[in-house]
């Protein structure tokens, strides 16, 4: 067992001490023989110990200058430890599978920035079980919104467990989830479509054609129409693919 670590509430830290759980999500990131492993917020190193084991190359990034310190002494030149904010650091230029027990106040970002890249080949991240359900919703779903359409542009997800407050020490208030991410990016994918979808959803209960007030609203009905969605229809209604059909009948 690694030493007793004060967490440290300015970054959100809750140690995972659930033993099963971290067989679990280290025997989900299934590394291919090239690619890199990246650890996001290794914490007290108890995933970092399991993920070792694989031959592949390991990084981690971890945000605290005292776990770093402490997990670079304690597995020396098996990993490269980089001291750094995950919600900045330099993403691997090499295929990379990332795995780690997010903080919840940075998970969401942390999340689309790594989905949004390049070389990522699989993501398995602990979040708040209620951001978990986000990615995974159906339209018409409470949870379903912007976030559910910006992961489904680029990749697949499922909810792979979920874990009471007791896995972790201190125990946060809510409970939590691990997501296996796969890559699966459309070719519709685009920054424009992405902030359609942001404008639909900007007052949930609100009709389309009242939140996409930028556009001229008859061009708007017009396009909706085209698009074989009902012009009555609120965001939340709407599939992936309606929204992208709506992007083509609008541009």
């Amino acid at each position: 067992m690694p030493p007793v670590t004060v967490p440290k509430k300015k970054w959100g830290q809750n140690f995972l001490r659930n033993r099963g759980a971290v067989e679990r999500i280290v025997a989900a990131v299934e590394p291919s023989p090239d690619d890199l492993i990246l650890e996001i917020g290794p914490g007290e190193g108890v995933l970092t110990e399991k993920l070792v084991t694989f031959p592949n190359d390991v990084t981690i990034i971890e945000i605290d200058p005292d776990l770093a310190a402490r997990l670079r002494a304690r597995f020396g030149d098996r990993v490269e430890v980089l001291h750094d904010d995950a919600t900045e650091a330099p993403l691997p230029p090499r295929p990379f599978r990332a795995v780690g027990n997010l903080p919840y106040n940075v998970g969401t970002p942390i999340l689309r920035r790594v989905i949004a890249g390049a070389n990522w080949r699989r993501a398995v991240f602990m979040l708040q079980k209620e951001v978990a359900e986000r990615l995974t919703a159906r339209p018409g779903d409470e949870q379903y919104g912007y976030l559910t359409l910006y992961v489904q542009l680029f990749a697949r997800a499922r909810i792979l467990m979920t874990l009471d407050p007791g896995s972790f020490h201190p125990r946060p208030r809510v409970r939590s989830a691990v997501v296996v991410l796969d890559p699966d990016r459309k070719p519709f994918a685009s920054p424009e479509l992405l902030d359609l979808i942001s404008a639909a959803f900007r007052m949930r209960r609100k009709k389309l054609v009242n939140n996409l007030t930028s556009f001229d609203r008859a061009a708007l009905i017009g396009a909706l129409e085209r698009a074989g969605i009902n012009p009555d229809a609120r965001a939340e209604e709407l599939a992936l693919d309606d929204f992208a059909q709506l992007a083509n009948a609008l541009w």
